[in-house]
């Protein structure tokens, strides 16, 4: 009976794999920048939630809750490479995931670097929120339930992500850029 449940189980986190994987690896990625890194939170994202499958009530949807696990993993590895410092920015060139055409990609890659640097560089908070909303196209109530915040603390930490954000995107002499944001 055991063996039958726990198989059970596998088969159901598999399916969630199939079904997650590519939202879950590009929240992460773009919130760590490290490919191998990556993968590996991926990976423990989905064994913790096979471990943890007794305490997922139904409160929210599976993508919602494994975003939840996902989100724990990367603010730990954050708190590391924060005492670490191992972030490099040369790394990322290589390994961007996009939906951009190849030659967009290619005239936008400086932009795009300087984007990701940039939010590399934000506060975790603001990394996760815009991460969530804006790569993953969270709705604001998706958010809030992942990060269990109101959905008024998302829009006010959203807001002053995106602020902080142009910030950086100003060159010197004061004239702005367009935000991609």
């Amino acid at each position: 009976m055991r063996e039958r449940l726990n198989n059970d189980r596998k088969r159901l986190v598999m399916e969630w794999y199939e079904l997650y994987y590519d939202d879950i690896y590009r929240f992460i990625f773009f919130m760590i920048g490290d490919r191998q890194c990556c993968e590996d939170l991926v990976h423990d994202t989905f064994v913790r939630a096979f471990t943890s499958m007794d305490r997922f009530e139904n409160r929210s949807s599976v993508k919602t809750w494994l975003f939840g696990i996902a989100k724990y993993l990367v603010l730990d590895e954050i708190r590391k490479r924060k005492r670490k410092r191992l972030f490099s920015a040369l790394r990322l060139s290589e390994e961007i995931p996009s939906s951009i055409d190849v030659e967009q990609a290619i005239e936008n890659r400086d932009m795009v670097l300087q984007q990701l640097q940039n939010i590399q560089s934000l506060r975790p908070n603001y990394r996760l929120v815009i991460t969530l909303s804006k790569i993953e196209e969270c709705t604001n109530k998706e958010i809030a339930e992942i990060l269990n915040w109101s959905e008024s603390k998302v829009r006010k930490t959203l807001s002053r992500a995106l602020l902080a954000l142009r910030k950086m995107n100003v060159p010197e002499g004061g004239r702005g850029i367009e935000s991609t944001f």
